[in-house]
């Protein structure tokens, strides 16, 4: 419930926030009463009470507050204090604390204290002979004092003001008793050894000024008081700077006067200063290791602390799904210096701290160690007052007992200031780590995060995304191979590693399901790789030629990647047997392979020719005859029906009639296959293939079937197998 400290030249006592009740309230208790430290009377009287930035209740009483026993002739002290509680009811529960301190630094000739609410000046009361020209004796006494302190006298000086604002004509005097420098907010005792004089900023007598620019509040006074036949003049000016810690972009700034003209009577000698938190003072390392900073420039010191740097209090708050934080910093220093009037004179400022709900930028250290191929990310720093609820990642929420389930590392790291940051661990292959390929075989891992923050104690929730990434060259890319089967092609697409976001395309036609209907495709996926037949003459093929040895074709498979744009591609060729191939070309010529061994009597090849008996074949064997020309040569017959033109040719058995030859038969001379291809009249001609009917043909069926083509309008003998579209190349 309650924390005690002995700190320098006062007493310190916290208690928790959450013992406080409805109301509450200090008490001090001394042998002349009790009374409870409030309003101007305890500022008067050496007390602060304030509230830190967690809540909790502070009281600080200076060793020369009012009620303080001075045990050990100002050696050590004590002080009875009441904290009395009262709850709804209004009934009290009171708890006696009985503070005791050492002193643990001797008294300097002249100590001044810059309070939050008041200022203090003690110096040694003197007794004959006496070496400060601060303190001085009179003899004869310039006025009638009596012994005690009723009977003393103070001088306050304050200045004439001019009538132009903020100017003075000069200085005047004001002498007042005791007593009637206490109505006026001044308490002026004798403490132990010491003479005192304390006030409260504002009070009556008291002026501005400004050193350097920056603003102070001065009291000038001097205390007369009767020693025995002497009278003792003493200087009590107590000065204290007034302008409050600012923030200037990650530090807090607090600047006053190296040297105040009131307080310091050169020739003077610096003896530093040194900066203290929480009632303790930081040595240089301790103080440059938490990043404070004592700086002077043109006769201003400057105090610079880091937003949150140890030592201090932080406090979060979540406002409109933003997080902030407050800091509150018990911050004084110690000046000391040498002049003409005092030996020593040691002056302490309590400025305490406190920046209220600024904007914190969460910091998001990536500790990643690729070679481990983990990310390693932690979110922080966090005060006490903060804890971690759940992650998201990739949309799934995961609590902290789910974590080491899911593959996920899941820890808090304390630091040793006493904050805290949350660290997330998992592996680059986690289904939540997302791939991006860049190209050249380089891939970006990326973990995305959401972290779900609670603050105490007012439970408020604060969600935070983060996002690390790295970037590897560890791409197997997808290799392509294929091979050819009885009727069509296969062709095989070997994953690798980085499967995803390739676009497949066959003969240019990128692979959907309605492609591989229409075509026909069969489609075989297994672990490591991924199949595509392709059947002979479906979409996707390309004819590059037909010649004696069969129908050479080739399909081209490519991958694209929809990120980078950049292909792999691979083209497999395949020789198919044909007995029997009629093919139209775009550019109007028609080749024909034609099978005359169903002929009988047989007859050879050779001696075959179009209608035009001048065009013979190109190649022959034994059994077969290939023919390649245009459409408007060798005897082509054109015809115009119904917006198509009509090129219609035959193949027939004409031999060269020599003496010593037998004449053809009449059923050699009959052998006829008409020929023929339909263009538009309009419009670019498209590559068209047709097989025959029959691989078997029959002289009859011959003649059948070119009395059938002939009322077909264009089919000819032969059977569509490629019309249009369906291919890209011409053959040669």
């Amino acid at each position: 419930m309650f924390r005690t400290e002995c700190q320098d030249r006062h007493f310190w006592l916290a208690v928790r926030s959450n013992v406080l009740g409805y109301t509450f309230r200090f008490d001090v208790e001394d042998g002349h009463g009790v009374r409870t430290i409030t309003g101007p009377w305890a500022a008067e009287c050496g007390y602060t009470v304030v509230r830190d930035v967690l809540g909790d209740l502070v009281l600080r009483a200076s060793y020369l507050a009012c009620h303080v026993e001075n045990q050990q002739v100002d050696s050590e002290f004590q002080l009875l204090v009441w904290f009395v509680n009262v709850d709804v009811h209004n009934e009290e529960t009171s708890y006696p604390l009985l503070l005791t301190c050492p002193l643990q630094q001797p008294w300097s000739p002249r100590e001044i204290v810059c309070e939050e609410t008041y200022m203090e000046v003690s110096v040694l009361k003197p007794t004959p002979p006496d070496h400060q020209k601060g303190t001085e004796w009179m003899n004869p006494a310039p006025m009638s004092l009596e012994e005690g302190v009723s009977g003393w006298r103070v001088v306050f000086h304050v200045p004439v003001m001019s009538q132009e604002p903020g100017e003075a004509r000069g200085m005047r005097e004001e002498t007042v008793p005791v007593e009637l420098a206490h109505l006026l907010g001044y308490r002026i005792n004798s403490r132990g050894s010491r003479i005192l004089l304390r006030c409260l900023y504002g009070s009556r007598l008291s002026y501005p000024v400004q050193v350097n620019g920056i603003e102070m509040e001065l009291v000038s006074a001097t205390v007369f008081y009767k020693h025995h036949w002497m009278l003792l003049r003493v200087d009590t000016s107590v000065a204290c700077t007034t302008r409050k810690a600012s923030v200037e972009g990650t530090h807090i700034v607090w600047s006053f006067p190296h040297a105040v003209p009131p307080l310091v009577q050169p020739p003077a000698t610096d003896r530093g200063v040194r900066v203290g938190v929480g009632g303790q003072y930081l040595s240089s390392c301790m103080a440059q290791q938490r990043g404070y900073q004592v700086q002077e420039l043109s006769g201003t010191v400057q105090i610079q602390v880091p937003f949150g740097a140890e030592g201090g209090l932080v406090k979060s708050h979540v406002v409109d799904d933003e997080y902030l934080q407050s800091y509150f910093l018990d911050l004084f220093y110690l000046q000391e210096w040498e002049d003409a009037q005092w030996s020593l004179t040691q002056q302490r400022s309590f400025r305490p701290v406190l920046v209220l709900r600024q904007p914190h930028t969460l910091s998001v250290i990536n500790s990643t160690v690729v070679s481990e191929g983990v990310f390693s990310m932690a979110l922080g720093l966090f005060p006490p007052d903060v804890s971690l609820v759940n992650v998201t990642v990739a949309g799934e929420t995961v609590s902290w007992s789910e974590a080491d389930s899911l593959g996920l590392g899941l820890s808090q790291v304390p630091f040793p200031n006493g904050s805290h940051a949350f660290l997330l661990q998992a592996p680059f292959s986690h289904p939540a780590v997302s791939q991006q390929y860049l190209g050249d075989r380089r891939r970006r891992y990326t973990l995305s995060v959401v972290f779900t923050l609670l603050v105490s104690p007012e439970a408020e929730l604060y969600r935070h995304p983060a996002t690390v990434e790295t970037d590897l060259q560890d791409v197997v890319l997808p290799s392509l191979a294929g091979e050819c089967m009885a009727r069509g092609v296969k062709l095989l697409l070997h994953y690798g590693n980085m499967d995803t976001d390739w676009a497949v395309y066959v003969g240019g036609e990128r692979l959907d399901w309605d492609v591989v209907q229409v075509a026909g495709y069969n489609l075989v996926a297994q672990k490591d790789q991924f199949g595509v037949d392709v059947p002979l003459y479906s979409q996707g093929m390309t004819y590059e030629g037909l010649g004696m040895e069969g129908l050479l074709v080739s399909v081209q498979l490519s991958l694209s990647h929809l990120d980078t744009g950049e292909n792999i591609t691979y083209r497999q060729h395949c020789l198919f047997p044909v007995q029997e191939l009629l093919v139209c070309l775009p550019d109007g010529r028609i080749i024909v392979l034609v099978d005359t061994s169903a002929a009988s009597p047989p007859i050879d090849p050779k001696w075959t020719s179009l209608l035009n008996p001048s065009c013979r074949p190109l190649h022959t064997n034994h059994t077969r005859a290939l023919f390649s020309f245009s459409i408007d040569t060798c005897g082509t017959i054109k015809t115009l029906k119904d917006g198509e033109l009509s090129y219609a040719n035959e193949v027939r058995y004409t031999p060269a009639v020599l003496p010593h030859m037998t004449p053809p038969s009449i059923h050699q001379l009959s052998f006829r296959v008409p020929v023929g291809c339909v263009h538009p009249v309009n419009g670019q001609p498209t590559l068209s293939i047709y097989e025959s009917q029959s691989h078997t043909p029959s002289p009859a069926s011959f003649r059948s079937r070119k009395r059938r083509a002939l009322r077909t309008e264009g089919h000819w003998k032969w059977k569509p197998l490629v019309r249009g579209e369906m291919c890209s190349r011409m053959l040669t």
